[in-house]
């Protein structure tokens, strides 16, 4: 019996994105809605960058947010700012 654990695989959403994506796609990736995740990204707890007028979420940041409960050593409680 091998125990080795290896990374769930993302979502193919998650697999068909570019480099970043909108702060709405995020919010449907994370199960969250859509003023809630403006309001998270506001505040830090989304990882965003603001492009003009315009808010996008890297999907590399926004994989590590979504799988960081999977390690035991890694909590879910992440902050950017």
């Amino acid at each position: 019996m091998n125990n080795t654990t290896h990374p769930p695989t993302p979502p193919n959403d998650l697999k068909q994105l570019g480099l970043t994506c909108s702060v709405p796609t995020a919010a449907r990736l994370l199960g969250i809605g859509r003023a809630t995740a403006y309001k998270a990204a506001a505040d830090g707890l989304i990882p965003s960058i603001r492009l003009g007028r315009r808010v996008v979420v890297p999907t590399a940041a926004l994989n590590r947010l979504l799988w960081a409960g999977s390690d035991p050593h890694q909590g879910a409680d992440l902050h950017w700012g």
